[in-house]
């Protein structure tokens, strides 16, 4: 693992908003400024072509005036165009670092929506692998740092705990979003397998758990878990920007 400790990110310092709120950046100047440690905007994709492309939201953020230190992180995700082969994907994720490092703080590489679920195939690992050393490879030369994520579902009990996170790590990601489980019977179970991958890869990725965050509780138990930090979703559609007062205590 080319890690020794997990990556602190400052934005992680503050519950972040998820993916899936804007996804062409329509309303960025007004997310961007409601408090959250970060904005991830999209998925997209890196094809122009693509109904989701990448190229109308970097339009938009690149022409967002100059943040201050309270605004918060931007972060981009990125999937696969619709109806693209498998194969696009090394080359769609390598071009969407190459387009958007001067204007987001990170990318979040998308493998937890449903359409994309068949790429968590193993016989799609080895391709996998060496796309993402390829991107941090590729990162390291570019003349702005930005921070690079792997999202992926937790699974529930009836799986083993995801073996890309194993991959992420070894490549040298610094996150892993891992979408947890939302019913809240589940939400032991789900919090025990948190914690058991953050045990397995202490000294790895940062740990950030979205997925049934609705109060400060969830929060400090997703924490204690082994979570760097928390993404809501849901809890921002139900209760808009109030939902902040109620992430913390």
């Amino acid at each position: 693992m080319s890690r020794v400790t997990a990556p602190h990110l400052p934005w992680h310092d503050r519950p972040g908003l998820a993916g899936g709120i804007d996804t062409d950046g329509r309303q960025a100047a007004t997310l961007l400024e409601l408090g959250f440690g970060s904005v991830e905007f999209g998925s997209v994709a890196a094809h122009p072509r693509a109904p989701n492309s990448l190229a109308p939201l970097l339009a938009r953020l690149a022409a967002l005036p100059p943040r201050s230190a309270e605004t918060s992180a931007i972060g981009i995700g990125v999937g696969l165009s619709p109806g693209a082969p498998v194969t696009a994907l090394p080359a769609q994720w390598l071009n969407a670092l190459h387009d958007a490092w001067s204007v987001a703080d990170y990318l979040s590489f998308n493998l937890s929506a449903r359409a994309r679920r068949p790429l968590l195939a193993p016989e799609h690992h080895p391709m996998l692998a060496v796309t993402l050393r390829a991107l941090v490879r590729e990162r390291k030369r570019l003349p702005r740092h930005i921070a690079l994520a792997l999202k992926l579902p937790l699974g529930d009990r009836h799986d083993p705990l995801p073996a890309l996170a194993d991959t992420a790590a070894h490549a040298g990601i610094d996150c892993l979003t891992l979408v947890l489980a939302d019913p809240p019977a589940q939400r032991s179970e789900q919090l025990a397998r948190l914690a058991d991958l953050a045990h397995r890869l202490a000294g790895g990725p940062a740990l950030v758990a979205v997925g049934g965050i609705r109060n400060a509780r969830d929060v400090d138990d997703a924490r204690e878990a082994g979570a760097s930090a928390v993404q809501v979703h849901r809890a921002f559609i139900h209760r808009g920007p109030a939902c902040l007062k109620d992430l913390s205590r």
